[in-house]
């Protein structure tokens, strides 16, 4: 079929031609799609059904569809975009269809290309800080961090870039797809949120999955989780794409946040996190061995606590007692900030174990009785095992410690996100 390739179609088809299919991956995640629309009627999907799996058609240009298809009627979208709304996980993405130049996508390519991992974007845009990510609290919630003193957070967060312009508690709630979790607003309409900086780019992990197995397996994912659940890497709201990651007990660095938005649209900070003394405000610093980090620096470890400013990431490491350019913080408790490029490596330390097959990690413990969070993302699992649900994503429970055996430390090095 002849077409007239504009000179996007031209730049695709030279890489095509010279076989770089990850430039041609690249240009596609970062164009705008045509989608065809019927000629007259209501908008609906246009698909193309084949003996392996149902296809959406997407071209690279109206030009390239009216080529292709002899329809003009058309939806402009981005691939993010589309996949915040992808109708169906087992449906694929055929780019182009009918012309010489044409792809066709898995559901779990088309994924990931619309949501790359947080160390991905990293790569493609290196930025002096590390990226925001923020999660909004319910009352019970924030009292775990402000009343209880709580420094490690689970669950589902999502990058706060994508919803800086957002000003409105209620609306946020509703961009993240929450607006059925009544009690995040306040009685006078604000949201509280967990807001920090995310040092250890692999411990937020992009949440490619389903809302059944069979979902999970359509897109190559890990997650199989309650509705709503976009399974894309999205928070699950078609008409706002959000980037969301789950975590896993990730300890808290120091200057994280609690923040109010409140319905003026101003953000009152409610607490800091000292990660030198485990604490959210005034109080009795916490134990030394509350740091999840650790610091290898000048050939020694050091219990550690990440500091990622502004200006770039310090660790500040820890000792127990005086040294050479530890500042005392607190009696028992001396610092000493060190520039990350400095450290050998560092790592993010839990205890892990599996239980009945399952992968789980250690919250705390009491006598003869270990309180497990499930950690392998599978709903079903969490249930069968009967874990209590505590949000989102975050189960766990109470075992006699008899059955767990002896947990093992789990120390995972850290993409802090450094050019070295």
């Amino acid at each position: 079929m002849e077409w007239a390739a504009g000179a996007f179609e031209r730049r695709l088809g030279a890489a095509h031609d010279a076989g770089d299919l990850a430039v041609c991956l690249s240009m596609l995640r970062d164009t705008e799609l045509a989608l065809p629309l019927p000629p007259d009627g209501e908008p609906t999907w246009v698909k193309i059904a084949a003996p392996d799996r149902v296809w959406l058609p997407a071209y690279t240009s109206v030009e390239a569809m009216t080529a292709a298809t002899g329809l003009s009627r058309a939806r402009i979208t981005s691939l993010v975009e589309l996949a915040a709304g992808w109708p169906d996980p087992h449906w694929g993405l055929a780019v182009n269809p009918g012309l010489p130049l044409r792809f066709l996508l898995e559901p779990g390519t088309v994924a990931r290309l619309a949501v790359p991992t947080l160390a991905q974007d990293r790569m493609a845009e290196p930025e002096p800080a590390l990226p925001v990510v923020q999660k909004p609290l319910t009352p019970g919630e924030s009292h775990g961090y402000l009343g209880k003193g709580e420094s490690r957070v689970s669950g589902y967060c999502h990058h706060a870039l994508d919803v800086a312009h957002v000003a409105t508690p209620a609306v946020l709630v509703d961009m993240l797809g929450r607006r059925a979790d009544e009690d995040l607003l306040t009685g006078d309409g604000s949201v509280v949120l967990l807001r920090w900086r995310t040092v250890g780019l692999n411990l937020y992990r992009t949440p490619y999955g389903g809302t059944d197995e069979a979902g999970m397996a359509a897109v190559a994912g890990w997650v199989v989780e309650e509705p709503p659940f976009a399974g894309m890497g999205l928070a699950p709201n078609a008409d706002h794409p959000v980037r969301e990651y789950k975590v896993d007990a990730v300890r808290l660095p120091h200057g994280s946040e609690i923040v109010e938005l409140t319905t003026a649209g101003t953000e009152i900070v409610r607490a800091v996190y000292d990660g030198d003394l485990g604490r959210w405000g005034p109080g009795e610093p916490a134990a030394a061995s509350l740091s999840s980090y650790r610091a290898r620096w000048r050939g020694a470890d050091h219990p550690a606590n990440p500091d990622p400013g502004h200006d770039g990431l310090l660790i500040r490491l820890l000792r127990d007692e005086p040294a050479d350019g530890f500042e005392e913080r607190a009696p028992g408790r001396f610092v000493r900030s060190v520039p990350a490029e400095e450290c050998e490596a560092v790592f993010h330390v839990t205890r892990r174990c599996e239980w009945r097959g399952a992968p789980c990690l250690v919250r705390a413990e009491r006598a003869g009785e270990l309180l497990l969070e499930y950690t392998g993302g599978r709903l079903p699992v969490a249930r069968a095992l009967g874990m209590e649900r505590i949000e989102r994503g975050v189960h766990r429970r109470w075992v006699a410690r008899a059955e767990v055996g002896e947990p093992r430390e789990h120390a995972e090095l850290l993409d802090l996100g450094l050019t070295r």
